[in-house]
């Protein structure tokens, strides 16, 4: 078994076709073909279905394709890390579900690394166990998540397994997000019975997406009408001019036609990040996690900040008088 035919065969899966791989990849299709045939035969599967229309993948080319790219990442990773005669650069990557306020910690970060020289930063925001996936396999130093009372054991035991430790950064009452023209952008409060028969907007999940990985708290409501986006932008434009809803933590950004309303529930809201429990934080990471704490000190009206934000933030500014 090759790199080289890992990449052809994740790049077949991507583009749909052998032609549209090859082309992509500068090598001729009957290559990439005999490439990908040698793979299945010595893993002893069928990765595509192959017909006159092109290809598709097989339910065992799903999984095969899964590992490939799981292989790749960490090639690419040790590339980096190991490559001679790199430019050794600044680097920092998290992942994250999609919250406005790591975007804008994020943002603060790279302001405050712009006259620098080469760097490396990325911010990934993808499904709830991809970030988990991201941190355990280290393509991430850092992921955002939360827990609530309904997956706290289910996600816990996932970290555990991984090795991975949650540090909670605030807690947050859910809220019903809808468009300010929506009648229940009037009250003060939403009961969870209430939004039965309303489109739900949820956060993409992918395939191993369940009730314990869902982005928004209180997943069992009962709905039919049930609209998946994969980022916030999509989200907030399709609820501004629709009847729909999704639940979160209650910070949004303003002027975005939108209106939060605490939802009557019971459940929470723990959000926090997520690392490598044999590991502290490297100066990069900590810095971010200062910027991160920041921003949620700035929605402290709206959610509950832990006592890690606190004690951070108080050794960062103390008092004045108290000597440090």
């Amino acid at each position: 078994m090759q790199i080289q035919q890992l990449r052809y065969l994740v790049a077949a899966a991507e583009h749909g076709s052998f032609r549209a791989a090859a082309q992509h990849l500068f090598v001729s299709q009957s290559s990439l073909s005999v490439a990908i045939g040698d793979l299945e035969r010595e893993c002893g599967t069928t990765a595509f279905s192959r017909t006159t229309r092109g290809i598709t993948l097989t339910s065992e080319g799903v999984e095969l394709v899964s590992y490939a790219r799981q292989v790749l990442e960490q090639v690419d990773l040790m590339e980096r890390r190991y490559a001679r005669d790199r430019v050794r650069e600044t680097r920092l990557c998290v992942s994250s579900q999609h919250y406005y306020f790591v975007v804008e910690a994020f943002g603060d970060f790279v302001d405050a690394h712009g006259g620098e020289g080469a760097c490396d930063f990325s911010l990934r925001e993808t499904y709830t166990n991809q970030v988990i996936k991201d941190v355990q396999d280290s393509r991430s130093d850092l992921g955002v998540i939360y827990l609530s009372n309904y997956n706290d054991r289910v996600i816990r035991r996932v970290l555990e397994a991984g090795d991975l430790r949650f540090m909670s950064l605030f807690v947050a009452q859910p809220h019903v997000f809808v468009s300010a023209h929506n009648p229940l952008a009037e009250r003060d409060s939403i009961a969870p019975e209430e939004l039965t028969g309303l489109f739900r907007y949820v956060q993409e999940q992918g395939i191993q997406s369940s009730s314990y990985f869902a982005e928004e708290p209180l997943a069992t409501i009962p709905n039919a009408r049930r609209i998946t986006v994969g980022d916030n932008g999509t989200l907030a434009r399709l609820l501004a001019r629709g009847e729909g809803y999704t639940i979160a933590t209650g910070v949004f950004p303003e002027n975005e036609g939108l209106v939060s309303v605490p939802l009557e529930t019971d459940e929470v809201m723990n959000v926090g990040y997520i690392a490598h429990a044999d590991r502290g934080p490297n100066p990069l990471q900590d810095e971010f996690l200062g910027f991160l704490m920041r921003r949620i000190m700035d929605y402290s009206g709206t959610v509950e900040p832990s006592s890690l934000v606190f004690d951070r933030l108080r050794q960062a500014d103390p008092p004045a008088g108290d000597g440090r």
